[in-house]
């Protein structure tokens, strides 16, 4: 990773990876993670409810032009066609790192098209999949962690609660390390040398 941002709050980590790419051209890839989001947002401009205890991060990642120059190749570099694959294989990733602290719910985990994930039919984690340029994209990822219900604040009770969400606290009943999940949700990711190392 060339750029790891951390902050405490922010509107939005995808937006703040966008303002990084419009002002300064960080060197890529580039990771944002904040505390909590006043404006986190889903597929459809649906409310992603980023509670303190939330993970919340997004990865900034070049793409490779249209057509390469003749002569030069890049298998491990990722174009605009490889992102729908890249949505459902980063569900499968943060997939594959609950599976490890929930052994006892992993036949309860599944993707919910295109690229949510449910245990025993509550979300548990959203991704948005952005590409607002030709040269780059931006995998955001929402996993509810140490975040609770109990927390939702009342003006958001009602539309949240009828989604049937849950965080990984509820499940296992004790936090989780948040930078330690994600290691592991990058490590898992593994899109490609050239986007994460």
């Amino acid at each position: 990773m060339r750029l790891i941002e951390y902050h405490s709050t922010l509107p939005s980590t995808n937006d703040r990876v966008k303002e990084l790419m419009r002002q300064h051209h960080p060197p890529l890839p580039c990771l944002v993670v904040a505390q909590t989001q006043s404006a986190g947002r889903g597929r459809g401009n649906k409310t992603w409810w980023s509670g303190h205890g939330a993970l919340l991060m997004s990865l900034g990642f070049m793409l490779l032009p249209a057509i390469l120059p003749r002569g030069i190749s890049s298998p491990d570099a990722l174009s605009r066609s490889d992102l729908p694959a890249l949505s459902a294989k980063s569900a499968d990733a943060v997939i594959a790192v609950i599976r490890r602290h929930l052994p006892e719910a992993q036949h309860l985990l599944t993707r919910h098209p295109p690229n949510d994930v449910y245990v025993d039919g509550k979300k548990i984690c959203g991704i948005l999949l952005e590409s607002p340029s030709p040269q780059y994209g931006i995998i955001g990822i929402g996993l509810n962690v140490n975040n609770r219900l109990q927390d939702i604040p009342p003006e958001l009770q009602e539309e949240l609660t009828s989604r049937s969400i849950t965080s990984m606290v509820e499940l296992l009943g004790k936090p989780s390390r948040i930078p330690a999940l994600i290691d592991e949700i990058i490590t898992q990711l593994g899109v490609a040398h050239a986007v994460l190392q």
